[in-house]
């Protein structure tokens, strides 16, 4: 097979590989969306606690009655929460009241329903050993009568249900949450702005009113918008650009071979048309052999790949492929025809003498713009990671990834907020202990700080913050760098204060030598620090006072009290789950949730995994688009090369060496390629720009990666033009001069 041919397949192949992920993962999270709206109702509207800060009014009797007269009014059902104490065996309660199971959707897998009258309780799936006990809940002996089907598949809301306990209205206490059931969707659209407008009209303003149905879902959609409504969309468009330019060039280079015989076809009798359709023909053939290799690519390597990195499930679809099939066959056809309309149109006594009345141009364009293209999405996936990256280093400060962290606050909701133990309150002769265990062998550092919260006040101002009172080196293993003076040293009553604290209370001034009273102490600060952006747990952040635990005399009342270790780089990851299990067997109390290590992702911001989305999604369309550059570079040089055959022929006549022309063919594309480096990594760093932007994001970008993008272009380039180029200069001189 000749490398155009090559070529073209491979365009192709690309193309229907990247269509189909995009097309599958489009499919099948629309599904997903339907599924979940239909699950929660499209015709219920939720009435709940908005953002709104300072004084709450909820809703009493009177909305009730006001929601039961509206048109098409069908039910209501309300739901409260319970409140959870962190370090303490603590269910994560709800109470609802009657008919809030039906009018949800929930199911029951054992047992029976709840009574209103009754101290009774349904729990969750995820709770179902509790079925026919009578526990202790919010002071409160219930038995538990039912288990509910597990909704893990439902996503939030729902899944919060799996380890919660329902209890009876008449219970409750907090604030409501009302749930209105209406006849059908469009009696809850018309219902939806008269409920908000009543809200503010009778001083409800911190209460909100949305359809429930729009609740579900959220983060996919997120992922919808962001990685296929931005970063895949406008990159498969260009792919397909750029697929399309490598198939024209294709269609040209072959209809240039085979001008004799069209010219001698033309001559016997074939009309325009003929030679059109037969053209067109041939490119459907082409399209279904790309088909056939493109989908199987999609299906076994970048469906996995695609949701491993995105979160989107890409498996292929039916419909994903059919659509792929028109998308690919619509692309083959536009690509030839073209060329096909040039071949057709050429004078049958010039063709069958093998001459052309006009050649197709040399459109070194197209896959320059193409690599532009490509170059662009590689510096945008560079900008983004990179900006996820230094986004999490202001927030969360300079932990290391070899930093673990094991704390006594209650963290990270997605692990504790349904777990009923609460969190193992820690203390230093945990730390003592485990700095003589076996254990500590595989530690290159470690430190122990307990975390005091109150009021400090300097002449410029008061402020509530953390004062961490260390033991060991704490600042090197929380991320917090020395901007001015030293660290603290024992006995000396000294220590460091964060820069944004010392703002607020000293204002602009020295603070070095100056003394502080935080916990009944005098404290003389010696060092200034920069460290994370948010108070989290084992991080000091910039806004928070370091001192010596020795110098404060030991532990203090309501200390909460955290330990850090980092490993050796030998040692394996497993070390950090080892202590946590060391440090759980310490307390021995299954009422309380297993110490579990934190590590710098495990405190990164939620923002850092949507940009990481992004990059993998701009990371997957240059590796596409870069490829489709690649052939159409070879697929350029090769159709340069053969409309320049005769004129290669009588320089290497004359004396040119082998390396002459093959230089001499490889300079304008080298030259073209670093003008696509330059524009491309321009695009790119601009398009990083707003897409960093757009999600609040500071925007932090290499340069020295810029211009190594910048100067891989020429380099991609020659790879993919080496060979075409090669082989048109190894041509004999006498053979190459007798070409027309």
């Amino acid at each position: 097979m000749k490398i155009r041919s090559v070529i073209a397949l491979a365009s192709l192949m690309l193309t229907a590989t990247l269509l189909a992920a995009s097309l599958s993962a489009f499919q099948r999270a629309q599904l997903r969306l339907a599924w979940l709206a239909d699950v929660a109702g499209r015709n219920v509207l939720i009435v709940r606690l908005g953002g709104s800060s300072g004084a709450i009014k909820p809703p009493g009797r009177d909305f009730l009655t006001f929601v039961s007269e509206l048109t098409g009014f069908e039910r209501y059902a309300l739901r409260a929460t319970g409140g959870r104490r962190p370090n303490a065996f603590d269910y994560y309660t709800q109470y609802v009241s009657e008919g809030y199971f039906s009018l949800r959707g929930y199911r029951l897998a054992d047992g029976r329903w709840l009574a209103q009258d009754a101290k009774e309780a349904v729990v969750g799936f995820g709770l179902r050993e509790l079925l026919g006990r009578t526990v202790a809940v919010k002071g409160h002996e219930v038995r538990v009568v039912g288990v509910l089907t597990s909704m893990e598949n439902r996503g939030w809301p729902d899944s919060e249900a799996e380890k919660t306990v329902f209890l009876p209205w008449r219970l409750s206490r907090g604030l409501p949450t009302f749930f209105v059931e209406f006849s059908s969707e469009q009696a809850a659209r018309d219902a939806l702005p008269i409920l908000q407008r009543w809200l503010q009209d009778h001083g409800h303003d911190a209460y909100e009113a949305k359809p429930l149905a729009n609740l579900y879902g959220l983060e996919l959609r997120r992922k919808l918008r962001n990685v296929l409504g931005g970063a895949m969309l406008w990159g498969v468009l260009g792919a397909v650009l750029v697929a399309g330019a490598n198939l024209t060039t294709f269609q040209l280079a072959r209809a240039l071979e085979r001008i004799r015989e069209l010219g001698i076809r033309r001559a016997v009798g074939a009309s325009r048309r003929d030679v059109l359709r037969e053209a067109l023909s041939a490119s459907a053939v082409w399209a279904a052999f790309g088909l056939a290799l493109g989908l199987p690519l999609a299906y076994a390597l970048v469906a996995g790949w695609f949701e491993a990195r995105t979160g989107l499930d890409a498996r292929l679809t039916p419909v994903a492929a059919g659509g792929t099939g028109l998308g690919l066959l619509f692309l083959a056809l536009a690509s030839a025809y073209l060329p096909a309309r040039w071949a057709a149109g050429q004078p049958p006594a010039c063709a069958v003498r093998g001459f052309a009345a006009s050649l197709p141009q040399k459109r070194l364009g197209l896959a320059v713009t193409s690599l532009a293209l490509g170059m662009a999405a590689l510096v945008v996936q560079l900008g983004v990671s990179r900006s996820a990256d230094e986004h999490t280093r202001k927030l969360v400060g300079d932990l290391s990834i070899d930093t673990a962290v094991y704390s006594s606050f209650l963290f990270m909701s997605s692990r504790s907020l349904t777990d009923p133990r609460g969190v193992v309150p820690l203390n230093h002769g945990d730390y003592e202990a485990l700095l003589i265990s076996p254990l500590a062998a595989e530690l290159r550092a470690h430190a122990y700080v307990e975390a005091y919260s109150g009021s400090l006040a300097g002449p410029a101002g008061e402020t509530y913050t953390y004062v961490r009172a260390y033991e060991g080196v704490y600042p090197e293993l929380a991320g917090a760098r020395l901007l001015a003076g030293r660290w603290p040293r024992p006995g000396n009553d000294e220590a460091a204060i964060g820069y944004e604290l010392a703002e607020r209370l000293f204002g602009r001034t020295d603070v070095l030598g100056l003394k502080l009273l935080a916990l009944g102490q005098r404290w003389k600060l010696v060092g200034v620090y920069a460290g994370g952006g948010e108070a989290l747990p084992g991080n000091a952040a910039s806004d928070q006072l370091l001192l010596l635990r020795e110098d404060l005399g030991g532990t203090l009342p309501r200390a909460r009290c955290e330990i850090l270790v980092e490993k050796n780089p030998r040692a394996a990851k497993e070390i950090f789950a080892a202590i946590g299990r060391f440090l759980t067997a310490r307390h021995a109390s299954p009422e309380l949730a297993p110490v579990k290590p934190f590590t710098a992702n495990d405190l990164a911001p939620e923002v850092r995994a949507v940009l990481l989305e992004l990059t993998a999604a701009y990371r997957f369309l240059a590796v596409v688009i870069l490829l489709l550059a690649g052939v159409g570079l070879a697929a350029q040089t090769a159709m340069i090369a053969q409309l320049e055959t005769r004129a290669l022929g009588i320089r290497r006549a004359v004396g040119a060496s082998r390396g002459r022309a093959f230089f001499e063919l490889l300079i304008p594309v080298l030259r073209a390629a670093l003008l696509a480096g330059v524009l491309g990594a321009g695009a790119g760093v601009l398009v990083s720009y707003w897409v960093v932007r757009a999600h609040a994001v500071t925007w932090a970008f290499s340069w020295v990666a810029v211009v190594a993008v910048v100067l891989a272009a020429p380099l991609l380039a020659a790879l993919a033009a080496a060979l075409p180029a090669w082989r048109a200069v190894r041509r004999p001189p006498a053979e190459a001069m007798r070409v027309e």
